[in-house]
This record gives C-alpha cells, structure tokens and sequence, in this order.
C-alpha cells in the first residue's frame, strides 16, 4: 500500500492501474485454478518431503542422546548418592546382623532351660579359653558368686560341652570332653548298651571322642546318637554326647570301641549353661 501511495504522489496512475489489474487477475486466477498450483506443489513436496524428514530424524536422534548423556549424568550422580548412603548404613548392618544372631542364640538357649524343668541351670558366656590347653579348657564368667562349683556339668543347646574343673569367684575352667583326661559315663540310645567316652584317645582323630568298653555283641552302627548314661554323679542322665561315625572291635576281639562326632561345635561356643542342682541316684 505504501508503494501505491507512493506511485499517485509521483504521478504514476497508470503503474497504479496495472498494479490494481494484476492482483485481481491473480486472486481470480488462484481462486478459480487451485487444482493447478496444487499439481506444481506436489512433486515439490515429494522431493523435499524425505529430506525434510531425514533432517528429522537426525534431530530427533541428536536430541534423544542429549537427553540420554543428561541422563547418564543423573543417574551417575544418583549411584554416587547411594553408594554414601550404603557405607553409612554398613557399620549399622553388622550391628544388626551380630544382635540378630546374639538373639537367636539366646532364645535356643531360653528354650533349653524352659525344657530342662528339673535342672537349676546358670547361664554363663564363654570368655576365654587356656592359653596352656588352647582347644581343650574353657573360661566362662559364672563361679562361686553365682553357685558355680567345681564338677558342674556344662551344657549348651546342642549338647554337653564337659565339666567345671577350677573355680574363682567370678570365672570357672570347664573341661571339654574332647580333652584327653575327660571321662563320662554314655550309652547308646538306640540300643542302651554302655561305655565310657574319653576325649581324642587314638585311634579317635582330633576333635573326635572315643567310647569304649562296649559289647562285643552290640549291634551298634554308623549314625546311632551317644547320651549321657547318668553314671558318675557329675552329668545327668540323657544329655546328648555325639554321634557315632565308626564301630570296630578292639585289639583282643573282647570289646568294640566307636568313634563319636561331638553334637557341639566348641570352636563356635559362646554360651553354655552350668547344671547346679543335678545330684547323682540309682
């Protein structure tokens, strides 16, 4: 409009006049003849459209691994985070997990004692052993104080750990019954036939026990479990020993002798119970 306006200042009437002409020619011929600019925008659009859609697609692709490197980034970030989160928690999880184990071991050892009704039983933990006698004598933190004494039968939730052999007012040795002075009076459960365990006497491998004095004619055999016979006024009757691994006959074909697996693992031992009431009957 402006150069129209232009033109009539200038004089030029006639440029506008054919100006005028030329645009309404042109609206009449568009408006009538839209069928032929839609044929010449066709093989335009054909050629450039997959171009345009190649350029597309790479910027789409560009963009989706822009996206993917800030992602990268984040979640990098975000495991730095975790991993913080993880070594301050740790020291906590092994708490946890020695307090789970603690309470587990303590309810076994509840449960005992709730079983053991005609048995006083004296909790005790396992504080140390002998330096002189490292496998084979224990130190509990129960004595005298506590009506801890000497030739005490000791237990735990598995079986029978041995016997106390010195006492303090605060502490008691307990001799376990894979040392090689012990001797306790057993039986077979199964067929009730008798014999004395005595701890790692050959041919018994360490850490096994040996039962001996056993009927030639015992039918003993391999799995059958060993119990404590109440014999000797010092273990009651019952208390489980061990199982038997091997049966042979001694040297003069007189007697058997069977090698026993302890039923306690005492390389684990943390707590035991003391039996202070148990005397000895017929």
């Amino acid at each position: 409009m402006i150069f129209l306006f232009r033109l009539l200042r200038e004089g030029q009437f006639w440029y506008v006049l054919l100006v005028i002409i030329a645009l309404i020619l042109a609206y009449r011929f568009t408006s009538v003849n839209e069928n032929i600019f839609n044929s010449i925008e066709r093989p335009f659009l054909a050629v450039f459209s997959p171009i345009h859609d190649f350029f597309s697609t790479i910027v789409n692709f560009i963009a989706n691994k822009v996206a993917s490197v800030k992602d990268i980034f984040y979640l990098k970030s975000q495991n730095e985070i975790l991993k913080k989160k993880i070594e301050e928690l740790s020291p906590y999880q092994k708490i946890y997990y020695e307090l789970k184990t603690e309470n587990e071991k303590l309810r076994r050892m509840l449960d005992l004692k709730q079983k053991t009704y005609d048995f006083d039983l004296e909790a005790a933990e396992v504080i140390g052993r002998d330096p002189g006698n490292w496998s084979n004598i224990l130190i509990i933190d129960k004595g005298t104080n506590s009506g801890v004494y000497k030739n005490m039968a000791v237990i735990s939730e598995d079986g029978l750990v041995g016997y106390t052999v010195d006492v303090g007012k605060n502490w008691a040795k307990v001799l376990i019954i894979t040392d090689n002075r012990s001797s306790i009076s057993a039986m077979i459960q199964r067929t009730r036939d008798n014999g004395i365990v005595k701890g790692s006497v050959s041919p018994a491998p360490p850490g096994y026990i040996k039962m001996v004095y056993l009927p030639v004619d015992a039918s003993i055999v391999k799995g059958d479990v060993v119990i404590s016979s109440g014999l000797g006024g010092i273990v009651p009757k019952g208390i489980v020993i061990g199982e038997v691994v091997e049966v042979k006959k001694e040297s003069d074909n007189l007697m058997k002798y069977a090698i026993v697996k302890p039923a306690v693992d005492f390389n684990k031992l943390e707590y035991v119970f003391v039996i202070k009431n148990y005397t000895y009957r017929e």
